[in-house]
């Protein structure tokens, strides 16, 4: 006997309903036939400089980019540091907590943008980028902390899961995106 399970049942409220009527598809008028030329507009109105309150407004909206930019170029020289610093090997005393920890994230990670995407919300993008980003990392660190059969063991999970799947959520997390409107 089979058992039906609605969204209703398991999230607790039903998904959004959408209409999926007919677009009509007018057609594109014909451009307007000109007997004389068009005025053209006046060259200073053209190659007049921005408002400080329009400059304004693009810092505004430009800032963030700026400072990430600054962060990343910061991050390099501390790179270096690290490379030269860190030593060989190391031990750590809540492994088992920090990979099962980062597995969990992963597995709530392919949830949320699956059931995102289910539903059509528009937040899958970012569920999906922020999965597709710890899947990376899972398989970085799989495989540069792995020595012998586990390293033959961190590959394949990296080749044959981790990798695939990180992909699957980048391409989803573009496509949701959409289009750029700017």
């Amino acid at each position: 006997m089979a058992m039906s399970i609605s969204e209703v049942d398991v999230f607790g409220i039903p998904a959004p309903t959408r209409s999926r009527a007919a677009r009509t598809v007018l057609p594109r008028p014909a451009p307007p036939q000109h007997s004389k030329p068009l005025p053209t507009a006046p060259t200073s109105a053209l190659t007049s400089a921005p408002t400080s309150t329009a400059i304004a407004a693009a810092t505004r909206r430009r800032w963030p980019g700026y400072a990430l930019v600054a962060c990343g170029l910061a991050l390099l020289p501390w790179l270096v540091v690290l490379a030269t610093s860190l030593p060989a090997s190391a031990s750590a005393p809540h492994w088992t907590v920090a990979w099962v920890g980062l597995d969990t994230m992963e597995a709530a990670g392919l949830i949320t943008p699956g059931v995102l995407t289910l539903r059509g919300h528009p937040a899958r993008s970012v569920a999906a980028a922020g999965t597709a980003m710890l899947l990376l990392v899972d398989a970085w660190f799989d495989v540069t902390t792995s020595t012998g059969a586990d390293l033959i063991v961190a590959l394949l999970m990296a080749l044959l899961a981790e990798l695939p799947l990180a992909a699957a959520c980048g391409t989803l997390a573009v496509r949701a995106a959409g289009p750029r409107n700017s």
